[in-house]
């Protein structure tokens, strides 16, 4: 299965461009649609940990690519979202669900890697309601546990009342949603969380700055909060994309966000995203 996959994905003809910025991916698993929520470089300052001269090469102008994206994952009638961007007035998440058809109340659940801003803000409205009224919200137990005890995290603390009564609070490797697994991958954050989905991987904040973190898992953008954790998650899940040919799907990895990772004859990364210029868009 994973050989025929992979050699779709690798030819584009199974990726269509739905709109600026969103692009659904078919697997034998289910679609998942990669959604800019917007569009954003990273400052080479707030990243160390790696050679300063090498870092300063693989910069442009001392930014770094990178991206806000959200995962709507669609499988057996459901749509779930691996988490649900910034909100504000910088997000268009509810905009291109807009435009894909869907409405808010159609979200099914809402998987959360983390806590940060800017992957939760879109669960809020404007008047701090429930941007998606019948979801679910999947977070795990060290990651709930931490932030329920931040109360100067407005953001957090709102999105924790908001939804107390669907949120449901889960331990790592357990199985949360349609068949997708949550996985320990703390260090950004003391619960962050991946997700696998067949051979996919959302790996949430374990990338920020993918021209600098693939070649050296050694540097850590200044989000990273146990930044020993970070590296050492890091290296193991970039090992095992390379060797097991897994898609990584990234909060912050350039758009489209998901693609693979090539293991180079020096031992180095390089991130491979799929293709988001060929293919046909699917009727409806």
């Amino acid at each position: 299965m994973w050989k025929w996959m992979t050699a779709l994905c690798l030819a584009g003809s199974i990726v269509f461009a739905a709109d600026s910025g969103v692009s659904t991916f078919e697997f034998e698993e289910g679609s998942v649609t990669a959604i800019q929520d917007a569009p954003g470089g990273m400052a080479l300052s707030i990243f160390s940990g790696g050679d300063a001269a090498a870092m300063k090469r693989r910069a442009s102008k001392g930014r770094i690519p990178s991206s806000f994206n959200v995962f709507l994952i669609q499988k057996n009638g459901k749509r779930i979202l691996v988490d649900a961007g910034n909100g504000g007035r910088k997000g268009t998440l509810m905009k291109k669900l807009q435009n894909l058809g869907i409405a808010p109340d159609q979200i099914d659940a809402v998987l959360l890697t983390h806590m940060h801003g800017d992957h939760i803000g879109g669960l809020l409205t404007a008047d701090n309601k429930a941007a998606f009224p019948k979801a679910a919200v999947y977070i795990a137990e060290k990651e709930h546990g931490y932030w329920a005890r931040q109360k100067n995290s407005a953001i957090a603390q709102q999105v924790l009342r908001v939804y107390r009564k669907r949120l449901h609070v889960f331990p790592f490797n357990s199985s949360v949603s349609e068949g997708i697994s949550a996985r320990d991958a703390v260090g950004h954050t003391p619960g962050h969380t991946i997700f696998e989905f067949g051979k996919i991987r959302f790996i949430g904040d374990l990338i920020h700055g993918a021209a600098l973190q693939f070649a050296d898992p050694a540097v850590c953008a200044v989000y990273d909060m146990n930044r020993n954790q970070a590296v050492a998650v890091r290296r193991r899940v970039l090992e095992n994309a390379a060797e097991n040919k897994e898609l990584l799907a990234g909060g912050h990895l350039p758009y489209p966000g998901i693609g693979t990772v090539r293991k180079n004859a020096d031992g180095t990364m390089t991130f491979v995203p799929l293709r988001t210029d060929s293919g046909t868009k699917r009727q409806r």
